[in-house]
């Protein structure tokens, strides 16, 4: 298959790993970091970033024995004070401790980072969220001190925010997931 053909497929499409061309990459160490796409009522939950001053969906380094989806569950909350689900595609059931099946993010994607002076590449696992009780419109929002800001952002307004990096792609994938989805945002 040649890349015109990759090209003309739909973003649902897979394709082989053997195509994917990744940019040239620093040879930088890996964190992995989870976060949360938190859509409702046409808005989504987002953060201001003290030390990169944009936007982006709460989030934060996976802990020792936490799995991915646990620990965009835990920023969300330490973040934001919202609670959320994530929204997964069916997994085959496991009762066997030692091999069993993850929720399915949203996507994954790198992204350069400075911590504690060193560059570093995140890693993040994002995953797609909703909001445990959002029968009162918009749930009530508060910011941890690691954060400037937190607040839901109109997606139509999105645009008008200094975002992260990646973040618009992610937000796009998200709202392409639910469309097909048919679920109201």
């Amino acid at each position: 298959m040649d890349m015109s053909t990759l090209k003309a497929r739909s973003p649902n499409s897979l394709v082989d790993l053997v195509h994917h061309e990744l940019p040239s990459r620093h040879k930088l160490p890996q964190h992995f970091t989870a976060s949360a796409v938190v859509l409702c009522r046409n808005h989504i939950l987002m953060v201001h970033h003290k030390r990169i001053a944009a936007w982006l969906p709460p989030g934060g380094h996976i802990d020792a024995g936490e799995m991915p989806h646990e620990a965009a569950v835990r920023e969300v909350r330490e973040e934001t004070g919202v609670e959320v689900n994530v929204l997964s595609e069916p997994m085959p059931v496991s009762d066997d401790p030692d091999a069993f099946f993850l929720h399915s993010p949203l996507c994954m994607h790198g992204v350069r980072a400075v911590e504690k002076g060193t560059e570093v590449y995140h890693v993040d696992i994002a995953f797609l969220c909703r909001v445990l009780d959002d029968s009162d419109g918009l749930p009530a929002v508060r910011h941890a001190e690691e954060v400037n800001e937190a607040r839901w952002l109109a997606l139509d307004d999105l645009d008008s925010f200094v975002l992260a990096k990646n973040v618009r792609q992610v937000v796009d994938k998200a709202l392409a997931k639910m469309a097909r989805s048919s679920p109201q945002i």
